[in-house]
């Protein structure tokens, strides 16, 4: 009965490891790298599965609850999360890419550096593109100006050199 019971326990232990990825208010299924989805709280262990392992984490109090941790790989992403959801901004809240090795799905287009601007112009619902700060440009669909969470640097001649996805507070 103990055996039962301990294999029982250790399935169940296994699943909830399996389903650890925690929704949050501002999690978006839309918008992820490898099946790591922007908003949604993982473990150390999903990260490392679907991304490999960090070259660096480094850690923080967040502002308000829990923990802000920063992943980076080599040159290639940095992934930045909180790990509590009631953190104003809690789950993943930065993807940045900066080379071809990783892929972002946003809203069913996969963007990566090396793409042209011709890429993100025929993403679905693209009006513009607005120059912000240190050449960065935010991507504006359906003439929507609170949607600026999709920011790019691109070359001059149009090729995506960083992807930057995070909130936006203006």
């Amino acid at each position: 009965m103990k055996r039962i019971t301990t294999i029982a326990l250790m399935f169940f232990l296994c699943t909830l490891q399996i389903l650890a990825q925690i929704p949050t208010r501002n999690s978006r299924d839309s918008v992820s790298i490898n099946g790591i989805k922007f908003g949604y709280i993982y473990t150390y262990d999903q990260i490392k599965k679907a991304l490999g392992e960090p070259t660096q984490i480094s850690t923080w109090e967040a502002t308000d609850y829990g923990t802000g941790f920063e992943f980076r790989f080599g040159n290639d992403l940095t992934v930045r999360m909180n790990d509590d959801e009631r953190e104003n901004d809690p789950g993943i809240i930065d993807f940045i890419l900066d080379s071809p090795k990783y892929t972002l799905d946003f809203r069913g287009t996969k963007l990566k550096v090396g793409d042209t601007f011709e890429k993100v112009k025929n993403m679905p619902g693209y009006t513009s593109r607005e120059k912000r700060y240190n050449g960065f440009y935010s991507i504006i669909f359906n003439n929507m100006m609170n949607d600026h969470s999709l920011q790019i640097l691109f070359s001059q001649d149009e090729v995506i050199e960083c992807i930057s996805v995070a909130p936006r507070y203006y």
